[in-house]
């Protein structure tokens, strides 16, 4: 990134250079090469040479932090009323500490296990919307409510599991809502949310400068300092003390007002003007129309229109072009699972493990369970009868290999992971090397993983795995 140090001597006095020590030093060792130096201004514009280390401080003091304005009042936005959640953290708190983390890594994957409000998703969103990542976030929550919520609950006969305890849980009534609010940027009943984001960004925008005539006093009255001082006492940003004798006007580098009392020194004034353009705001003592559309045209033409730096914004109302999906997570009977009768159950594990690549897939109410199973526009394939792996490496071929060519730009999808239902190791070791020697060449990083053995063992709780260490999967 090339960025603008410059010191604060006047243009055209001597320097011992216009940047610092520390810059200096890192000019010499090659990390900064300058781009441009402007005599003139006496500055010069750098570049890294390559991407810094930043030592990430402990403590960030910055507006944007604010839980108030930042947390609780977005969360107002999203849901059109206050009160939906207590002590949401700032949405811009939480997008600079992932951007410290993620920022060169576009396709990283935050995992939230105390997701409350479901700031982290909304965040890690609008990173993806500023910079043009694929950063995937899952959000990991319960369902609880709030202890007076709860005791209301029990005094109308009410206990967790019932539709209308439910209902109030954190995660139905916040955390679900607002991740699919702000994706679609509206509510359910199709109201749009308003305000704006901030992504972080900056812009630079033209802004016109600011001309007042001042025609209700002669200028011949203003032949005093304290005459004049009355003057400036109605003018925001510039104090009296600049008034000195004579004053036929104020140039000042440190106020963004000027002032022109006596227009016969108005070429005097211009001249003062040359390269102040932080001046915005421009009063010219006269009552003749004439004049003061002269002068203003002459300042315009000298110092052309301001340009400021602004947070560039990011509607709310917009969304996110990203997909949402829904999971209750529950207990499976570990017998069922090590009798391979849990396939339905785990489905949508497969496919969160392959990456959440294309739609979801299901299997059809009341289906028995496919001996290979290959969902459309995904990147993972299952053998669930391993007396078929001759038919799911054929039609994996086939699938991955069409008889006629992809229109041209497109490029088909990766097969990434291929689950192999089985509880004979040796048979597993010896397939999964046939899946690997086939389709390997082809899918450079492709997994094969053994069903149900390795689901048990993942999610073993509070037992040694020593053994487990050195089985496939």
């Amino acid at each position: 990134m090339s960025r603008l140090y410059q010191n604060n001597q006047q243009p055209g006095t001597p320097s011992e250079s216009p940047v610092s020590k520390k810059l200096q030093k890192q000019i010499e060792t090659g990390a900064i090469q300058i781009l441009e130096f402007d005599k003139q201004r006496n500055s010069v514009e750098v570049e890294y040479t390559e991407a810094r280390e930043r030592q990430i401080k402990t403590v960030w003091h910055r507006s944007s932090h604010d839980a108030g304005a930042y947390g609780s009042d977005i969360l107002k936005a999203v849901f059109g009323e206050t009160g939906a959640f207590s002590f949401p953290k700032s949405l811009y708190a939480v997008r600079d500490s992932l951007s410290a983390i993620t920022l060169e890594r576009p396709h990283a994957l935050i995992v939230d296990f105390f997701a409350g409000s479901g700031t982290t998703l909304n965040a890690v969103n609008l990173l993806n919307a500023a910079d043009g990542g694929q950063r995937r976030c899952i959000l990991v929550t319960n369902n609880e409510v709030s202890a007076e919520e709860a005791e209301n609950l029990r005094t109308r006969g009410l206990q967790p599991g019932d539709a209308d305890w439910e209902a109030l849980g954190i995660c139905r009534s916040v955390t679900w809502p607002r991740s699919k609010f702000t994706i679609l940027g509206q509510r359910d009943d199709g109201t749009a949310l308003p305000g704006d984001y901030l992504t972080g960004k900056t812009v630079e925008k033209e802004k016109t400068r600011n001309f007042t005539p001042i025609g209700f006093v002669d200028p011949a009255m203003l032949d005093t300092p304290a005459k004049k001082k009355q003057v400036v006492a109605l003018i925001n940003g510039l104090p009296q003390t600049l008034v000195k004798d004579p004053c036929p006007f104020i140039v000042s580098e440190d106020h963004n007002a000027s002032i022109l009392f006596d227009t016969a020194a108005a070429e005097d004034w211009l001249e003062a003007l040359a390269e102040q353009d932080h001046i915005t705001d421009f009063y010219i003592v006269t009552p003749a129309k004439k004049t003061f559309d002269g002068l203003k045209a002459q300042i315009i033409e000298r110092l052309g229109p301001l340009r400021v730096s602004e947070d560039e914004k990011r509607p709310m109302c917009a969304g996110f072009p990203a997909n949402l999906a829904y999971f209750k997570l529950d207990f499976l009977d570990k017998d069922r699972i090590a009798l391979k009768r849990a396939f339905r159950e785990i489905l949508p594990l497969l496919w969160l493990k392959a990456g959440a690549i294309g739609p979801r897939p299901e299997l059809p109410p009341n289906a028995p369970e496919p001996p290979v199973f290959i969902p459309k526009e995904t990147n993972f394939a299952v053998l669930l009868d391993e007396s078929r792996l001759a038919k799911l490496l054929r039609e994996l071929q086939q699938r991955l290999s069409p008889p006629t060519p992809l229109p041209e730009g497109e490029e088909g999808i990766s097969l990434s992971q291929v689950f192999i239902v089985t509880d004979a190791d040796e048979s597993f070791k010896v397939m999964a090397a046939e899946v690997i020697e086939t389709l390997g060449p082809r899918h450079p990083g492709l997994q094969v993983v053994q069903l149900y053995r390795d689901y048990l063992v993942n999610f073993m709780i509070n037992q040694r795995q020593d053994a487990q260490e050195g089985a496939p999967g």
